[in-house]
């Protein structure tokens, strides 16, 4: 029979215990900012701007680094409980909502959700907000002026649109997650812009075709695997065949197919769970070496949201080309860049519903190639078009 001073002994004993258990889980963060002894995880996501020595003149800008997070994103075992979370919400609790950044579907594919504030992938896929007649003569007008503008100077226009894995794969989604329009923005705005007379080039239908022999997207990322972005070459190569019936695309058989594991899934690394989801990378080897190298480019030093990329095979029989471009063309660039004498890749920062993507005239100007291809990830090509600059107080 246990005595009242036994159990009051316990009672003590245990509250002590759970006081030390909680002091040293409240320590652990500062511990390891010292010592870093957490153990090191894969997590993508962006790093928060570096603290500032902290001295009388840079104050403020060490008190506004801190207002934006600084913090948040550098206390110790920050990745690993980001890390538990996930295992907990995903293989525990099966939960997955569209409003984090990123979903669990069906057989372990993972989904982009949440890209932004105002970018929700799996609502844009649901469509539930279409464009309005306003928005698609307002976009419309942006790509036939691109179009015109180019053509009054001689150069060939092609806007190209590769699809959200969304888009390709929507059976392998959360069930929930139902399309309530049969006609989405992509469908209106291609739709809107072929009616205008644009060049424009919808790769949905060869993803799907694509897929149906191969996987067209990675299961852990957001972007196409090689072989779907190796048919996406093909539709682009046969379009521009239109224009210069002289290209034509290499085949399968020109490439030796590796598959190779270890890849590290964009999206399983936002969730820190790469190793959780393992997948192969697909890689196409060429038989033949390829002839077009990164060169310098002292005409292409312009600041975007990430450096260009000169490619040249060094034939001058060849066209040139530039290519405004988003990280869906990183698989295409090793295909397009052998049918040109030279092609400077440009990555500008994406559209928001504030500003339109950059479309850099000047650089055109000064490189005054044969063609200007236009290249958007569907979740970007789709965005609302910015509002209209009100006109200036009287």
């Amino acid at each position: 029979m246990t005595t009242p001073q036994a159990a009051d002994r316990w009672r003590k004993a245990t509250a002590t215990a759970a006081a030390l258990i909680f002091l040293v889980f409240l320590a652990l963060p500062t511990v390891d900012s010292v010592l870093h002894i957490a153990p090191a995880v894969d997590l993508m996501e962006n790093d928060p701007a570096p603290l500032p020595e902290i001295s009388i003149p840079q104050l403020f800008k060490a008190f506004n680094v801190l207002q934006r997070g600084f913090l948040d994103k550098t206390y110790g075992f920050r990745k690993n409980l980001v890390r538990q979370q996930n295992l907990l919400d995903l293989d525990i609790l099966q939960a997955s909502s569209h409003y984090q950044s990123v979903i669990r579907g069906k057989g372990n594919w993972l989904f982009l959700a949440q890209e932004n504030a105002e970018l929700n992938v799996v609502e844009d896929y649901r469509a539930t907000r279409l464009y309005s007649a306003d928005d698609l003569t307002r976009w419309v007008a942006v790509y036939r002026d691109r179009q015109d503008w180019l053509a009054s100077r001689g150069i060939h226009y092609l806007l190209v649109v590769a699809p959200n894995k969304h888009t390709v794969y929507p059976e392998h989604l959360p069930a929930q997650y139902n399309k309530v329009s049969p006609t989405d923005r992509t469908d209106q705005l291609v739709d809107a812009l072929t009616a205008a007379g644009v060049n424009i080039l919808d790769l949905r239908p060869a993803m799907r075709t694509v897929k149906e022999k191969a996987l067209a997207y990675y299961r852990t990322d957001t972007h196409w695997t090689t072989y779907g972005a190796f048919a996406g070459y093909i539709e682009i190569m046969l379009r521009l065949a239109r224009w210069r019936p002289e290209f034509a695309p290499t085949i399968r058989g020109d490439y030796d197919i590796d598959i190779t594991p270890g890849l590290t899934g964009g999206l399983a690394s936002m969730l820190a769970l790469s190793d959780h989801f393992p997948e192969d990378r697909v890689t196409f080897v060429p038989k033949t070496p390829r002839l077009a190298k990164e060169v310098d480019n002292p005409k292409a030093t312009r600041t975007y949201f990430q450096p260009s990329v000169t490619m040249s095979t060094g034939d001058p029989s060849l066209p040139s080309a530039v290519v405004f471009r988003d990280s869906f063309a990183h698989e295409l660039m090793p295909f397009l860049s052998e049918h040109f004498r030279q092609v400077v890749y440009v990555w500008p920062y994406p559209s928001t519903p504030r500003e339109m993507r950059v479309f850099d005239k000047a650089l055109v100007e000064t490189e005054k190639p044969d063609l200007v291809i236009d290249e958007f990830v569907e979740r970007y090509f789709t965005e609302f078009p910015p509002s209209p600059k009100r006109p200036p107080a009287p």
